[in-house]
């Protein structure tokens, strides 16, 4: 199957491209703003994907079986810094991939977020209806609605969440963006009264092809961890597993934010359908932190902290 990953020079997207090729598929990546680093690819190229011309060309040329769009502006700041990128991206892309795979006859699976929804209602249900309380949530919930209207049987949505994984240069994964806080700053705050499901960054790459080779499977599913846990519980938890001082991790309430921005207080979800209908597993928390390594430039300040040796091995062409 020919397999198209935009988004992919981004951690999902990357983990998404890798996934397919570990399952026998031809690859094709797309970056937004640099070439994708995917060992094994039929193609990496870069496309403006808020221009509608070169991506219609690309898809026209190629003709692809399935195309996963991981590509978005994935922040709340980031949207409310630049909105008009945020609708073109979040809503106006999605809508655009469905046309086209409608069109040649090929299966997207589109990648949207728990921030659809307000907090307040969890566990969230596939079929809850979103109450988005940011510009980020308000653009991807109108890219779900235009791409599953555009792409109808073709077309199916993955809500996901905050993910825990590791990353090329050790700076985007969930644990690395943690341990690298602990190391500039000392002690990091995180709010208690949050509630997240953090999922597996293989593990919902592996969904995300696995839906791509499962045609009849559309409209709007929920991929997540298998433990809903508060932003401070998962601090503590990464910090055991790494053998880190858990007084490191303050206890703080989202209430007493600086953020402008409300944050959704309980975004768990509810995984009913989809988990019992593919082969890939639910994976709990635990399983997840047994895949993650110590971040690359983080080695000598680990080992001063806990006296335990780093050690490197060859990975998809990488080395971590």
């Amino acid at each position: 199957m020919k397999v198209v990953v935009t988004g992919a020079s981004g951690l999902l997207g990357r983990e998404a491209a890798l996934a397919a090729l570990r399952r026998g598929h031809q690859v094709m990546a797309i970056g937004g703003t640099t070439a994708p680093r995917i060992p094994g690819a039929e193609r990496t190229l870069t496309i403006d994907l808020r221009d509608a011309a070169p991506i219609t060309g690309f898809m026209l040329e190629e003709f692809p079986d399935a195309v996963i769009n991981c590509a978005a502006l994935p922040t709340v700041d980031g949207c409310e810094r630049d909105p008009a990128s945020a609708q073109s991206l979040n809503a106006g892309l999605p809508a655009r991939l469905a046309e086209l795979c409608f069109h040649v006859g090929a299966k997207l699976v589109h990648v949207s977020t728990d921030m659809v929804f307000d907090g307040e209602a969890a566990p969230y249900g596939h079929t809850a209806s979103p109450a988005p309380l940011s510009l980020y949530g308000r653009t991807k919930a109108e890219g779900e609605v235009r791409a599953l209207k555009a792409g109808r049987e073709h077309a199916a949505v993955v809500r996901t969440t905050l993910i825990n994984g590791n990353s090329p240069d050790g700076t985007r994964g969930l644990h690395e963006r943690l341990i690298r806080g602990l190391m500039k700053g000392g002690v990091t705050g995180l709010h208690t009264d949050e509630i997240r499901q953090p999922v597996g960054l293989t593990n919902l790459a592996d969904v995300l092809v696995e839906l791509c080779e499962r045609r009849q499977l559309s409209g709007v599913y929920h991929w997540a961890g298998a433990e809903a846990i508060s932003r401070h519980e998962i601090g503590l938890r990464i910090c055991r597993h790494f053998g880190l001082d858990t007084t490191l991790i303050s206890p703080t309430e989202s209430s007493r934010s600086a953020s402008a921005t409300p944050r959704p207080r309980d975004l768990g979800l509810s995984l009913v359908p989809l988990a019992g209908k593919l082969r890939t597993p639910v994976q709990t928390f635990a399983e997840q932190l047994s895949e993650l390594r110590v971040p690359r430039g983080c080695e000598q300040w680990y080992e001063e902290r806990t006296g335990r040796k780093v050690v490197r091995r060859l990975e998809k062409g990488l080395d971590y």
